[in-house]
């Protein structure tokens, strides 16, 4: 009987400590929800903030629509990352990180390459990495350290605890995964929810349906065609003959191409004053033989502009960012092995890393007997090019001196041959060495110190470069073919909106991707300047063959291709340059 009250006691005591923790675990669940739903808001705002900067500044009116179509997976993706940590109070920022930076990389990236990005660059992102300044590397691999320790540091241990954070993970995972391993049902069932691409922007699409609605659409878009493309035969190309060459051809003429990083005309830039010239006086022989050509890219992808000029047809992108990245190595009926079957050499020098946007493997399936690169990379490789300052760029006059040296051996051998040359300096961010280099242009209208200026400044010197280089050469090679050209322009400070703002006159229907380029060679009463890079490879053919070969095909720089037969003859390289044509492995 004594023991009863205590008994009495006890139990009201576990009963109150059953409430106590019902309602401390009322209390978490409430924590969490409310600090879930809360973020969740303002990770929604954050995005809808950046939407309007990318939608409603540029006039797209639709833009709020890419919120609602994809907010909804962003936000699965969200919860996921966020429960998969431990409740602390830097978990919402650590899981709302990874989505706010894709939103900013996209449209930064929009700004200074003038281009929307697609999924397939982050694999182009080591190759940005690499030619990015050692600060902006160390930076990206310190931050995302950095994100990776806190999340790991914070990462729940429990895997009871993981059960519902992995789910939302897995079901984030689905749209990707799906992109790339069934594009076609992928396409098919957004299609039915009313998702699609906009064929005539890139931009328009990102902006109405949603920066990765866009990418996983863009991605699937690419993988279907590329499955389409390995169940063609491939059909050879009449165009593409060898034969054609041989017997159009009278006399062998040595051709030299140069095409120069970021190579752009500061006299082009109407709201600056000079007080002193932007070039040597000896530059201005060359402007009497300069053209304007319109190059596919804008800021960035140097190996676009190589494809085109090398192979004859425009860079579509159709299956990669940067077709040089679809070559494994076999051959393709490009410039270099239609002149090799002709009998000539043919010779690349690229002033960076062989890995360079698979310029090794690129150059071979294209046909390059040899190819050189800086001492400094080139490790085993057999190069005549001496450079020994690793992560920088090679002085234009450095390069081409060295070159001039190794064509006068090549003209001693007596062989006709394609002497390419790709310069990368002049790369941003315009670093100078100002000991060697300095300012010489005084110009008003700029800040010093900014990319403008110190292009400018830059120019200076590549314009006397490749002056000298022109003049030499035509001295040593007086019946060669010379074509000198720039890749893209460089994005400078902020893309397009600099050109815009200091009056750049080469604004070829709102794009900014008319380039000057420089012809020395034979010339007809009837020769055709090519309009387009991809162009270049029939005009050389033209010049070279006195305009037989144009009798016996349709060159470009005399007729326009429809789109049709451009887009045949652009998958009859990629897929003999992929190996892919008739891969059952991809059907």
């Amino acid at each position: 009987m004594k023991g009863q009250p205590t008994a009495k006691v006890s139990l009201l005591k576990h009963l109150l400590l059953h409430r106590l923790s019902l309602t401390k675990r009322g209390g978490t669940l409430f924590r969490v929800v409310a600090e879930t739903v809360a973020s969740s808001v303002v990770l929604g705002l954050i995005l809808w903030a950046i939407s309007w900067s990318f939608g409603l500044v540029g006039g797209i009116r639709e833009f709020s629509s890419a919120i609602r179509f994809e907010l909804p997976y962003l936000l699965v993706a969200y919860a996921a990352l966020l429960h998969l940590m431990r409740p602390t109070p830097w978990r919402v920022v650590i899981a709302a990180l990874p989505i706010i930076v894709l939103y900013l990389a996209i449209d930064l990236h929009y700004v200074l390459m003038h281009s929307v990005f697609k999924l397939d660059e982050l694999l182009l992102l080591p190759e940005g990495l690499n030619v990015s300044p050692a600060w902006l590397r160390v930076g990206a691999y310190v931050a995302s350290a950095v994100w990776l320790i806190f999340f790991m540091k914070n990462f729940k241990r429990r895997p009871r605890d993981l059960a519902l954070p992995l789910l939302l993970l897995a079901l984030a995972s689905v749209p990707p995964v799906t992109a790339y391993t069934l594009p076609k049902e992928f396409l098919k069932a957004a299609d039915a929810s009313g998702f699609e691409i906009v064929p005539w922007s890139d931009r328009f699409t990102s902006a109405v349906i949603g920066r990765t609605t866009a990418l996983f659409l863009f991605a699937a878009t690419k993988n279907m065609a590329l499955e389409d493309l390995a169940r063609h035969p491939v059909v050879d190309d009449p165009d593409r003959n060898p034969g054609l060459l041989k017997n159009s051809l009278k006399k062998s003429r040595n051709i030299h191409i140069l095409i120069l990083e970021s190579f752009l005309d500061p006299e082009r830039f109407k709201a600056l004053k000079f007080q002193t010239p932007p070039a040597p006086s000896r530059f201005d022989a060359l402007r009497k033989n300069m053209h304007l050509s319109r190059s596919p890219v804008f800021g960035g992808g140097t190996a676009q502009v190589e494809f085109e000029v090398l192979c004859g047809v425009p860079a579509l992108e159709l299956y990669s960012p940067a077709e040089f990245n679809m070559f494994k190595g076999m051959p393709t009926p490009c410039l270099p092995n239609l002149l090799s079957a002709a009998g000539y050499r043919t010779v690349a020098t690229q002033s960076y890393k062989p890995e360079f946007f698979n310029s090794e493997q690129a150059y071979h399936s294209m046909g390059f007997q040899e190819t050189n690169f800086p001492s400094v990379y080139a490790e085993k490789r057999k190069t005549y090019l001496r450079y020994n300052v690793a992560n920088s760029y090679i002085f234009d006059g450095d390069l081409l001196s060295q070159n001039l040296l190794y064509v006068e051996k090549l003209l001693a051998e007596g062989k006709p041959f394609l002497n390419y040359v790709l310069g990368t300096y002049g790369h941003l961010p315009h670093i100078t060495d100002t000991e060697r280099f300095p300012p010489r242009v005084d110009v008003v209208g700029v800040k010093p110190g900014s990319q403008a200026y110190l292009a400018i400044q830059q120019f200076y010197y590549r314009a006397g470069a490749v002056a000298d280089y022109v003049q030499r050469l035509r001295r040593m090679d007086p019946e060669s073919l010379i074509v000198v050209t720039s890749d893209h322009l460089p994005p400078l400070d902020a893309g397009p909106l600099t050109y815009e703002t200091l009056g750049y006159s080469l604004k070829d229907g709102g794009e900014f991707r008319q380039n000057i380029w420089f012809y020395y060679g034979p010339k007809h009463n009837s020769i055709a300047w090519p309009d387009h890079d991809y162009e270049f490879m029939d005009f050389v053919l033209d010049v070279l063959t006195e305009e037989r070969i144009c009798q016996k095909m349709l060159c470009k720089n005399r007729e326009v291709w429809t789109p049709e037969k451009l887009t045949a003859s652009y998958n009859h390289i990629i897929s003999l340059g992929a190996g892919i044509a008739g891969d059952s492995s991809r059907r």
